[in-house]
């Protein structure tokens, strides 16, 4: 892509400069034979500079070929070069401000004998400085253009992995929700049951207590904080900016180190990294459900889950999500 661009570049370099060098002023074929005159008018060299050259591109028919340049008044203009000097053809350099304001005024003659004329032209002298700037400007606007059609592609496939990893993190929160309802589902079950097998040991007259005065109870303990701690998770208490450790011990009725150990325990992190992923996967629902929270800024999206700065939550919902905040509310909108 980019050597067929540069070559494009090239190519209009080229031509822009051989394009604006010669002007055609004259076409053939003409044969002319005893001193015979073509003339040009001066309105065909309106844009002749100083510097610039007259050639008659012509095919001499034998050695008495001769060329030569004349002014108004049938005076052979100096530096003329004949046909013994260049294979046929002949040549003007217009190197003074007087002689370019004849030809400019009054046009010029061109004369031969034995000559088959091909065309006249004018060969500019090419502006060295205009030439780079020209250049220059070319070259610049390629490099934009290369840049702009490399961010295009790139921007493409960005969308197209932001698509992915939206669609990916909906399955996961869909898989998430699933999951809490097949939780509260069986814990009501549980509860339950364990209400029928209260029953039953008070009727025996047993003491669940004294049965359970051993290790296994120790697990048992850790299952029930467990619970307790997820079904604090699930409920708005995390979305405060100043919920911490300290309050999900009092909310779950156990002390600091007891609910420090089930989460590493249970959850296989710690208490920040945990509460990140129920925040952001908080956040992912609200900026996913663009009915109600469409209008919402990104900050006012944060603030609601918990965070009240906006490069932390920008910072999190990338890491756990692969993509920003604004990408993933793009994604929504699309």
């Amino acid at each position: 892509m980019r050597r067929f661009l540069l070559s494009i570049v090239l190519s209009l370099i080229t031509s822009i400069i051989y394009a604006n060098n010669v002007d055609v002023i004259y076409q053939g074929p003409r044969y002319i034979g005893d001193w015979e005159t073509i003339e040009l008018s001066s309105i065909k060299f309106h844009n002749l500079e100083i510097g610039d050259t007259i050639y008659v591109y012509a095919t001499k028919i034998d050695s008495t070929s001769l060329g030569a340049f004349q002014n108004h008044k049938w005076h052979n203009l100096e530096d003329a070069m004949n046909g013994d000097v260049i294979t046929g053809d002949f040549e003007m350099i217009v190197d003074t401000e007087t002689k370019l304001n004849e030809i400019k005024q009054f046009g010029l003659k061109v004369r031969g004998v034995n000559y088959e004329i091909d065309k006249i032209v004018i060969k500019h002298c090419v502006n060295v400085v205009r030439t780079i700037v020209t250049i220059a400007v070319i070259a610049v606007l390629a490099v934009i253009l290369i840049a702009f059609i490399i961010l295009l592609i790139k921007n493409r496939q960005l969308q197209k992995l932001n698509h992915e990893l939206y669609m990916r993190n909906l399955d996961v929160l869909a898989a998430a929700d699933h999951e809490r309802e097949i939780r509260t589902h069986y814990e009501g079950q549980i509860m339950a049951f364990k209400e029928i097998l209260n029953k039953n040991e008070g009727n025996s007259g047993s003491s669940p207590r004294h049965k359970y005065q051993s290790s296994s109870l120790a697990e048992d303990n850790k299952t029930m904080l467990n619970n307790s701690i997820m079904k604090v998770f699930e409920s708005d208490e995390i979305f405060s900016t100043e919920f911490n450790m300290q309050k999900l011990a009092a909310l779950v009725s156990s002390n600091y180190n007891n609910v420090s150990q089930v989460v590493n325990e249970q959850f296989g992190k710690n208490f920040n990294q945990l509460l990140n992923e129920y925040r952001i996967a908080e956040a992912c629902r609200r900026l996913n459900d663009i009915e109600h929270y469409g209008k919402h800024t990104i900050e006012a999206i944060g603030e609601s889950v918990g965070y009240g700065s906006r490069s932390t939550f920008i910072t999190q919902f990338k890491l756990l999500t692969g993509m920003t905040p604004s990408d993933f509310q793009h994604q929504a909108k699309a």
